[in-house]
């Protein structure tokens, strides 16, 4: 890393804290290739006590790519800003949230699976924290890969799922009747572009059926699947100025319920991505 940058790993699967470095600065062109690199390494950065507005948020993952445009409707998510979104509990004074995805727990998923070109990084930055409780868990999807039987991974080898979300978060997503709620037939196993490694590419709250087989075989053979994917690699506690940037494409994620009478707020972004790559078979 450049002059007074240093990578800190935070656990022995995934994730490491970048110090050293301001994001509310633009990043050289040499800075922007070593902070990529480590992201490629250790699927997801971490760089404390960063100070930004809306504006320097906007720009402060343009090391990674070009800025994604936010895919849940403004109905739903309590302001209207394109590029970054409000996670938050609180209300204002007439009673209507400022932010969504507020309250409680959610299941380990990959964010914007149900497009057809997954945004390939996803950043949280920390504004007001909950006294306790709200850590978002992280699963390496490349070690869920790596964990899976040779049996199940050749089950699965060229499958494609079936990705929904409907924006109610919380139950087992339907496979009949999707007109009008977003969805897109994904790899179950995808090659990084950049790493070359596989990685599982499915989850409890998005995938509805893994196609080539019935519903009751499908489900059947999620079951067998989503424990390997339901893993914490890493446990982010958050503190106020923490910015978090993940890999997509080969990671999950997931959050721990906090006191619903406490406020928390988060500002979110992402990075465009690609379609994703079906990674090849390896049985004959």
């Amino acid at each position: 890393m450049g002059m007074g940058v240093e990578i800190i790993p935070c656990s022995a699967t995934m994730a490491a804290e970048i110090r050293g470095v301001d994001l509310s600065q633009p990043v050289g062109t040499e800075m922007a290739a070593q902070l990529s690199a480590a992201w490629h390494q250790y699927v997801l950065l971490l760089f404390r006590d960063q100070d930004m507005d809306n504006q320097q948020l906007k720009s402060s993952a343009a090391w990674l790519g070009e800025t994604s445009q936010i895919s849940m409707p403004t109905e739903r998510r309590g302001d209207d800003d394109v590029e970054i979104q409000k996670v938050s509990n609180i209300l204002d004074q007439a009673g209507k949230p400022i932010g969504a995805l507020g309250d409680g727990e959610m299941w380990f998923h990959h964010d914007n699976s149900f497009t057809e070109a997954p945004d390939k990084a996803t950043w949280l930055y920390a504004v007001e924290l909950p006294s306790s409780g709200g850590n978002t868990l992280f699963g390496n999807c490349y070690e869920s890969y790596n964990a899976l039987p040779e049996d199940l991974k050749r089950e699965i080898e060229g499958r494609k799922v079936l990705q929904v979300y409907d924006y109610t978060i919380r139950e087992k997503p339907a496979r009949d009747d999707l007109k009008g709620v977003p969805h897109c037939w994904q790899p179950a196993v995808v090659q990084h572009p950049i790493t070359g490694r596989k990685a599982l590419y499915l989850d409890r709250l998005m995938t509805a059926a893994i196609d080539g087989c019935s519903e009751a075989e499908s489900d059947a053979l999620l079951a067998q699947l989503f424990p390997y994917i339901e893993r914490t690699d890493y446990e982010h506690e958050w503190r106020l100025g923490d910015f978090v940037i993940w890999d997509n494409r080969c990671s999950v994620h997931a959050r721990r319920d906090f006191p619903a009478n406490e406020r928390r707020l988060l500002k979110r972004g992402k990075v465009e991505g690609d379609r994703l790559i079906a990674a090849p078979s390896v049985s004959a």
